[in-house]
């Protein structure tokens, strides 16, 4: 298993360079080659520009502010008239929906909120401001989707827009208090996708906010979801073939990189906040899953390309290596960098 020490280097960021094109980072590959058939995705423009953000913050490599200028003018670009965003556009650039997804519009206020926090540039970062303010983030506050929510309560911690984030971070607790139960201890009915950002988010609305109870939710989440996202003593994410619903039987594939990712960045914060060595030991645990600790003892990083495979299955991997699976993977590895011994 991997150490603090093994994320002190910049990651590589040779696959991610692969598949940003001028306009932006390209959706799916085919294996490690660009497939421009399906465009570009704000959900993983905006998810690349945190790592940008993050990486210059830690590494202050100049290269990375030209990625981080298209990754945001991608932004710019889909931001709809009157608020809001489109979430598809092809690789010719033409507007593929009506709206962007819930979700989508939540990792972009994620990641703007992420540019008012680091961005090195004055004038984006009001750019930045003025695109959240635009945003009309009130009507996603009574809509079921949590993990909208929890990507609106990461936006606005990083922004430091406190009175506001206090608001959301409530919702999630009063959420998961309604929903909870001894035998199933979390925040809706099913487990999906992207769990983890749910306690993760928590752990860091304590770590701005330091109300007790967003810590203890994040804590008791996270330590059932690591429970049960498991195949006998190897951590594996909750399978998209099916997932797991109360009551039901759990889906074991296919496990995915943004799933594993994910505990590493709830790990990694409740380590922050708790100061307990278990939710760094868990981290790396969850980390290691991409070297091959996982249930077919498979490696879902390809040391060729330096991409990551899209998912764990009932026969391996599945070897095309999208952009969701890298910058997923990136933010994890640069969450772990950024802990100090």
């Amino acid at each position: 298993m991997r150490t603090l020490d093994d994320f002190r280097n910049p990651p590589p960021l040779t696959h991610l360079k692969r598949l940003t094109t001028r306009e932006g980072l390209i959706q799916h590959a085919d294996l490690d080659v660009p497939d421009p058939s399906h465009g570009y995705s704000l959900d993983d423009n905006a998810r690349a520009l945190i790592a940008c953000l993050w990486h210059y913050d830690l590494y202050r490599d100049q290269s990375v502010l030209s990625l981080l200028e298209i990754y945001f003018s991608y932004l710019l670009k889909v931001e709809k008239e009157g608020g809001s965003f489109h979430n598809f556009l092809s690789f010719t650039e033409r507007i593929l929906d009506a709206e962007g997804s819930d979700d989508s519009i939540g990792r972009a206020i994620w990641a703007l909120g992420e540019m008012i926090r680091l961005c090195p540039d004055d004038e984006k970062r009001q750019q930045a401001s003025e695109l959240i303010k635009r945003s009309n983030l009130s009507r996603h506050f009574d809509h079921p989707h949590l993990r909208t929510k929890a990507y609106v309560l990461l936006g606005l911690l990083a922004a430091d827009e406190t009175t506001e984030a206090k608001r959301w971070a409530d919702k999630l607790v009063a959420t998961y208090l309604s929903q909870a139960t001894d035998d199933w201890p979390w925040f809706e009915d099913s487990l999906t996708y992207a769990n983890g950002v749910l306690p993760y988010a928590l752990a860091q609305a304590f770590l701005v906010l330091k109300d007790d109870q967003y810590l203890k939710v994040a804590k008791r989440a996270f330590d059932w979801l690591d429970t049960v996202s498991r195949i006998g003593d190897q951590p594996a994410p909750i399978g998209q073939a099916g997932w797991y619903a109360k009551g039901g039987a759990k889906a074991e594939y296919d496990q995915q990189p943004v799933d594993a990712a994910k505990m590493v960045l709830a790990a990694t914060t409740l380590y922050q906040a708790a100061q307990d060595q278990k939710y760094l030991d868990k981290a790396l645990e969850w980390m290691s899953w991409y070297d091959g600790h996982n249930s077919q003892q498979v490696a879902v990083i390809d040391p060729d390309t330096n991409g990551v495979f899209d998912a764990v299955t009932p026969s391996g991997v599945n070897k095309n290596q999208g952009a969701e699976s890298i910058v997923t993977y990136l933010l994890a590895y640069l969450k772990l960098s950024a802990i100090k011994n």
